[in-house]
């Protein structure tokens, strides 16, 4: 377990790709349901628990593992799925565990969740993961890091376009609780 917790960081800290990761089925479901819990602890934080953000949570997870199926498919690479559907997963879990403690402080201080210091933090912690996942595609496709960075932007912006269709007044609701 600690060697896999120690893959996950070097993958978020890019010093890793997808390829050191086994290709297994338990470990992707293992990091999909750490990461939800991980990221359901993040919106406890944040206080924004509402049906609308399991909505999303839950429609995220589905178009994360159908874009990057799609991705690999188009480069005859489906074989690398797991491996990079884990590592997305695990860089997540990272990134989203550094982020607690920040959280943390801002709910203990009394700081509203979308204070500009909680909201930059949370900005910081968002681009660092997209770097990361760009990353984890341009390798798990063997191709330069600025292929990887284009389809997650375009991954990023299909995600906020679906979610500005299935909650589109999202940003009315974000302290609704369930």
């Amino acid at each position: 377990m600690w060697s896999l917790a120690t893959a996950m960081t070097e993958i978020a800290l890019r010093r890793r790709g997808p390829e050191s990761l086994p290709d297994s089925t338990f470990l992707v479901l293992f990091l999909l349901v750490v990461d939800i819990f991980v990221t359901l602890v993040s919106l406890l934080l944040s206080q924004s628990v509402s049906r609308v953000t399991l909505i999303l949570l839950a429609s995220d997870a589905v178009l994360s593992f159908a874009f990057v199926f799609a991705v690999l498919t188009f480069f005859r690479l489906e074989r690398r799925f797991r491996q990079t559907v884990s590592a997305m997963l695990g860089a997540d879990i990272i990134i989203s565990l550094a982020f607690l403690p920040i959280g943390a402080v801002g709910l203990a201080m009394g700081l509203e969740p979308l204070a500009s210091p909680l909201l930059g933090a949370r900005l910081i912690f968002y681009f660092w993961y997209v770097f990361i996942a760009a990353s984890i595609l341009a390798r798990a496709l063997s191709q330069p890091f600025f292929v990887g960075l284009m389809f997650e932007i375009l991954y990023v912006l299909t995600s906020l376009s679906i979610g500005d269709f299935l909650a589109p007044a999202a940003d009315v609701l974000p302290t609704e609780a369930i």
